[in-house]
């Protein structure tokens, strides 16, 4: 066991560039693992474990990571011996090289703390060697051998002139580079030598020359290299034409040829620096905020415009003033949405987690699983993305755990030993939809009923009227979180409650559907973004109130007779469907305010028609006392002082100053349905708990 603080040759720059490669590489690592053991002749995914393995030591030998640098060397030389055909791919060579990517993430938190990892890691190296299912007599000619003898490569000679750029990691990216030639063709020399830059003698400013006969043509080749970052202009040149032999070359002069080069020669200047850069998410936020207060001084700009103009007429002044006002607002609108795409990212960052998961569930519950991802490119802001692993992999854990069947039980009713699983991301409107589909058992409703009556959550007549929809949404109740309590029910309340939690905290929605024997359905449905909406403001009992646009279905004016008493509660009549109604200042606990409720003289009043977000929409009519407009609002924090309060997800600053209270929706019509009523229950008076805070 090491002791003491762990020290690394690496500045404070250099540590986060290599934290965030490293990252990257063993999740590529993972995902390509789990992949080869579904293809275990794939030599693309083999080729593509290899080199991000060789990265991995070569960065963490750069550094003096010596623990992580031999483990990784272990890995990379098993499969090695996989490329070369000494050794085969078996699951228990992929489940050591797994638990191997399990140490290397101890490892690599070594580098961020400064404190050893309690791992073994001769042991883990040792498991792997021991797993490498080495061909019989190959592992003596594998010990034994020298340079492997030249290969008939048909095709032509090329050298490949690369620039290396100043960087830390100049002999990582020139490693990189050589492992990239070789899988396109065998590499005839290098200049230097890949011992001499395993050994860090690449330095800024160099060149790497490379000799490679191939038969693929050299766009190949290239495209190869045009990944690897930090490196300058690459020149190629074809030197022979196809041959039956390979041309000798020696070491020590790697570009003297027998054949002279051909006058087609090719000049490919690469980017002069890389495309893109890595760029502190902390700063990405901050970016945003700035933007966030732009926008608001661009809507009281604005504002300010008009009340001039309202004031003073038509002036020569004015009307220069709100043309730049407008001009401003078109820039910032510009502004804002760059910021926001700086600040997508595709879900693969989330999915490409969830493979190792379902194969290391299903191997334990001895399930044979199909799982297929599908919409990986989606992209949803980074802020959203955070929030959503652990939910989805609550749901998965559960689908593979308590939701297929075993290969015995599904051949028994005429299904395939194989489940499937079926992970989908998809763009809808201002949305993403998340939905993970097994082909399972399904959930038994009836169960459900019973098991929530017997824990006190409905009572027996209130279970007794729910319909099958109704009933399935109790699997979301605190009271139904254990796999113990309800493994007569697929297990599908294991903490379900944190999940809906999560979901409904970002402002998403999550619905199940299920087919008994024929599986489960969950759709999640997040916004895009979580920091800029379009709202319409809405005034209650003195103060404002922001509505998401996205939850409005329609704005109208109710007269007296058309309000009915159903269950000691009012509603209305809307195209045939009952519209439940809700005063949001009773809603807001306001009724005891010194200002009367506001409704016209005749009694009519002025609702807005809102619905949750999920495919079984449910919809209320929220009464208000004025419309002031639809506004594009930035989301604020309520922040510790205040807290959070039911029925309302942030709060916004308006251009004049003032606050509006961005209401939950979803939270209100969820109270609506949990009390059995059609209006939601009281909530703490919201003056009170903000003058309190204040």
């Amino acid at each position: 066991m090491l002791t003491g603080e762990l020290q690394f040759d690496l500045s404070a720059d250099d540590q986060g560039l290599f934290l965030a490669e490293v990252d990257e590489l063993l999740q590529r690592v993972e995902e390509s693992l789990v992949d080869l053991e579904r293809a275990p002749d794939d030599r693309a995914l083999l080729n593509e474990i290899f080199r991000a393995a060789h990265t991995i030591k070569g960065s963490s030998a750069t550094i003096g990571h010596t623990r992580m640098a031999a483990l990784t060397h272990a890995m990379e030389t098993r499969l090695d011996d996989i490329r070369k055909g000494i050794a085969t791919v078996t699951p228990q060579l992929i489940e050591a090289l797994l638990k191997a990517v399990d140490v290397l993430k101890l490892l690599r938190d070594e580098v961020e703390t400064r404190v050893a990892a309690d791992v073994d890691v001769d042991a883990a190296a040792s498991a792997v060697e021991r797993r490498a299912g080495l061909r019989r007599g190959a592992s003596d000619r594998r010990r034994k051998r020298g340079p492997a003898p030249a290969e008939e490569v048909p095709g032509a000679t090329h050298r490949f002139t690369i620039a290396l750029e100043d960087g830390p990691w100049v002999a990582v990216r020139a490693l990189q580079a050589l492992l990239g030639l070789g899988e396109h063709g065998r590499v005839l020399s290098s200049d230097p030598p890949q011992a001499e830059i395993e050994a860090e003698d690449a330095k800024p400013g160099s060149r790497l020359v490379v000799l490679v006969a191939s038969e693929e043509p050299e766009q190949a080749m290239l495209e190869a290299l045009s990944g690897i970052p930090e490196l300058g202009s690459i020149k190629v040149e074809t030197l022979s034409a196809t041959s039956s032999e390979p041309t000798p070359v020696s070491e020590a002069a790697p570009t003297a040829m027998a054949v002279p080069p051909t006058p087609a020669t090719a000049h490919v200047q690469a980017r002069a620096s890389s495309t893109t850069i890595r760029i502190d998410v902390a700063r990405l936020d901050a970016l945003l905020n700035l933007v966030g207060e732009l926008v608001i001084d661009r809507t009281r700009l604005v504002q300010l415009g008009n009340t001039l103009v309202d004031q003073f007429g038509d002036h020569g002044v004015l009307a220069d003033l709100q043309q730049t006002a407008q001009h401003i607002g078109r820039i910032t609108d510009e502004l804002q949405e760059q910021v926001m795409k700086s600040r997508m990212l595709p879900v693969e960052s989330v999915f490409s987690r969830l493979p190792r998961v379902v194969r290391d569930v299903a191997a334990k519950q001895g399930k044979h699983i199909d799982f297929i991802v599908e919409g990986k490119d989606t992209e949803l802001d980074r802020s959203v993305i955070e929030e959503i692993g652990d939910p989805l992999l609550h749901l998965i854990r559960n689908a593979v755990d308590h939701g297929i069947e075993t290969p015995e039980a599904r051949v028994a009713v005429g299904k395939p030993p194989v489940g499937c699983l079926r992970l989908e991301a998809r763009h809808a409107d201002s949305f993403i939809v998340i939905s993970l589909e097994d082909d399972g058992n399904g959930i038994n409703v009836e169960a459900v009923k019973r098991k929530a009556v017997e824990k006190g959550v409905v009572t027996p007549e209130h279970a007794e009227r729910m319909s099958d929809q109704e009933a399935l949404q109790l699997i979301f109740a605190p009271g139904l979180s254990t796999a113990q309590e309800l493994s007569d029910v697929s297990g599908r309340g294991v903490g379900l409650d944190v999940v809906r939690a999560n979901v409904e905290r970002i402002n998403g929605s999550v619905e199940v559907q299920t087919h008994k024997g024929l599986g489960t359905t969950f759709t999640i449905r997040l916004p895009l973004t979580l920091a800029i909406v379009q709202a319409l403001l809405v005034r209650v009992a003195g103060g404002i109130y922001a509505l998401p646009i996205h939850s409005v279905t329609e704005t109208l004016r109710v007269e007296a007779h058309q309000i009915h008493r159903v269950n000691h509660r009012e509603a209305i009549m809307l195209r045939d469907t009952i519209l439940p109604l809700v005063a949001l200042r009773r809603a807001f606990g306001a009724e005891d305010e010194a200002e009367p409720e506001v409704g016209s003289a005749d009694g009519s009043r002025l609702v807005v028609a809102v619905h949750t977000t999920t495919q079984h929409a449910r919809q209320v009519g929220l009464i208000v006392e004025g419309l002031i407009g639809e506004q594009e609002i930035v989301i604020k924090p309520l922040g510790h002082l205040v807290g959070d309060i039911a029925g309302v997800s942030g709060a916004a600053i308006l251009g004049d100053g003032s606050v509006a209270l961005i209401v939950d929706v979803a939270a209100l019509i969820a109270q609506a349905i949990r009390d059995n009523t059609t209006a939601a229950a009281p909530l703490p008076p919201m003056s009170r708990r903000l003058s309190n805070a204040a």
